[in-house]
């Protein structure tokens, strides 16, 4: 039998764990270590490796979390009562602003060759999972109306493809506005029918 005692008192120590990391995660980014971690909560490198499975698993475990907290912000643009493509461009907007906006996010697009890092941080695809269920039923829903050019799924693809570039080269349009307007004049025309 399991004692509610330890099973709470592991629950408050994931907690800890999950809070300092995410702090840490802010400040350093991909550059995080167990080591650190587990000093800023008080605990070893095993306990914070035992809780959060290691280090590839919680920086992935992070990014899910500012993944969530993004989608709660895109789903109120989505949802919104306006023309899909609006919706799609403050959509795609927000998206790249955020993760601008995130050092230790931009970090992880960033870091030189962009298939590097990734693939060994999130090897099974979960947040590209994560990012893919919630913007197909957008895209589905798009493509049920007529709007959509091609399929949902190697539109979104191609989308996330464009989103990528603007973090990578933000030179490219570097404020708010200058991303709104390549996606009004080139992102949206490649996705939509013409009205």
């Amino acid at each position: 039998m399991t004692d509610p005692a330890g099973n709470r008192r592991g629950r408050e120590t994931r907690r800890r764990i999950l809070a300092v990391a995410e702090e840490r995660f802010a400040e350093r980014g991909i550059e995080l270590t167990l080591d650190e971690v587990a000093r800023a909560a008080a605990t070893t490198r095993m306990t914070v490796h035992r809780h959060t499975g290691g280090r590839e698993a919680l920086v992935t475990h992070l990014v899910l979390r500012a993944t969530g907290r993004l989608a709660e912000s895109l789903r109120a643009v989505l949802d919104a009562d306006a023309p899909f493509g609006d919706r799609l461009v403050g959509a795609l907007l927000m998206t790249v602003s955020e993760i601008r906006s995130a050092p230790h996010l931009t970090g992880l697009f960033t870091a030189g060759d962009p298939t590097g890092a990734w693939p060994v941080l999130d090897p099974d695809d979960r947040v590209l999972a994560a990012i893919h269920a919630f913007f197909e039923p957008y895209l589905a829903a798009a493509a049920a109306d007529g709007l959509l050019r091609h399929a949902p799924e190697p539109t979104l693809d191609w989308l996330l493809r464009q989103v990528l570039v603007f973090v990578l080269v933000p030179v490219a349009a570097p404020t708010d506005a200058d991303v709104r307007e390549q996606l009004e004049a080139f992102v949206l025309p490649a996705v939509l029918r013409a009205a």
